[in-house]
């Protein structure tokens, strides 16, 4: 009987975030389901349920990502109607496992990239992938550490205005937050996000370190401006990958415009394009592999034409490890590939074994290369 309640308590749920009639905090416990699709736990899911969500999902993508050009797939499955409507389909057999969930009081912290013995005698341990989390600072100061997607909600006390959140992604991390102004932000691990409680009437402004896929609402009134390193990108709505992991910004766009300026310079770059400033204050501008470049978002290791250096610093931030003996392999080698981000760290480095030659070791947080 209380299955068939929960059951009943989902389906309902999920209809009223299908008609648009969701409260925030509904919104927001429907988004952290979805994620939580991503990443089953085998204990409370049976097979046969894995199996279908899997089946729904290759067909939501044949339906929903099936554009001109397929290779940059932008992450927003879980806002659309087809989904939740899947979901509805699914929910008999998971209902009870999301009521449990987001019932429950008691939820065990979260740990990223967890040490875990290893089935392979070639390594001392193994390390699990990163996962969706992040901390956030309110503006009264207050931390909340959340693994669910985050939906800014208005704060209306006066006290508040002019005063900022800070969401900051630590390594093995990653998060996904919808500004109030329907602008969406993808958090790549090592990346912080600054923002006010409130956009002013005509600019919307935010600052980043680290890395970030935006996807800008729509406003011609309201400029877009992403302060980075001393490096400003501005935009009206659009869609654009930022990395600002050190001095140099690189602005990768996908759709849309967007102005890139530094220090009384100012370039417009198109789809395809890169711009890239340095402490020179120049600007530079390359046709890029968008795929590449937004490959993290689709939580992917895209190697192509990067160094050792490069693809190392990638693995180090997702799975929270530190290179040793890097200066035993050439800064000029490189390495064509893709590696799902959601593998062990040992199977990411049996891949690099084959493509450099080179044996691998993880000890501990460590991985050495001998």
């Amino acid at each position: 009987m209380k299955e068939q309640e929960s059951s009943d308590q989902a389906k309902a749920l999920l209809k009223k975030y299908l008609e648009g009639q969701c409260t925030p905090e509904e919104e927001q416990q429907v988004l952290h389901w979805f994620y939580a699709q991503d990443q089953p736990e085998e204990e409370q899911l049976k097979e046969h349920q894995t199996g279908l969500a899997s089946r729904i999902n290759t067909k939501l993508e044949e339906q929903l990502f099936s554009e001109s050009t397929p290779t940059v797939r932008r992450l927003t499955w879980f806002r659309s109607k087809w989904m939740v409507a899947a979901m509805l389909v699914a929910v008999s057999g998971c209902s009870l496992w999301m009521y449990n969930r987001f019932s429950s009081s008691d939820q065990k912290p979260l740990e990223l990239a967890a040490e875990v013995p290893s089935q392979d005698q070639t390594f001392h341990n193994d390390i699990l992938p990163g996962g969706h989390y992040a901390k956030i600072i309110t503006p009264k100061g207050e931390e909340k550490q959340l693994a669910d997607p985050f939906v800014q909600r208005l704060e209306q006390s006066s006290d508040q205005q002019g005063k900022n959140f800070l969401v900051d992604v630590p390594k093995a991390g990653s998060y996904m937050i919808i500004l109030e102004d329907g602008t969406k932000v993808w958090l790549n691990a090592s990346t912080k996000l600054s923002y006010p409680t409130h956009f002013e009437p005509n600019q919307r402004q935010v600052a980043l370190t680290g890395e970030a896929y935006f996807e800008v609402a729509k406003d011609a009134n309201r400029p877009f401006r992403i302060n980075a390193n001393g490096t400003t990108i501005e935009v009206l709505g659009t869609t654009f990958n930022v990395n600002a992991y050190h001095d140099e910004v690189s602005t990768s766009l996908v759709e849309g415009s967007v102005k890139v300026l530094k220090e009384g310079n100012q370039i417009i770059i198109k789809p395809g394009q890169q711009a890239t400033t340095s402490l020179t204050n120049d600007i530079k501008v390359t046709a890029t592999d968008l795929t590449k470049n937004t490959a993290w978002q689709r939580d992917e290791f895209y190697f192509d034409g990067n160094n050792f250096k490069d693809i190392s610093l990638q693995i180090a931030r997702w799975y929270d490890v530190e290179f040793e003996n890097m200066e035993t392999i050439g800064a000029n080698s490189t390495y064509k590939g893709s590696i799902s981000r959601n593998s062990r760290l040992s199977e990411v480095l049996q891949i690099l074994a084959l493509a450099t030659g080179r044996k691998f070791d993880i000890i501990g947080r460590k991985v050495i290369i001998q």
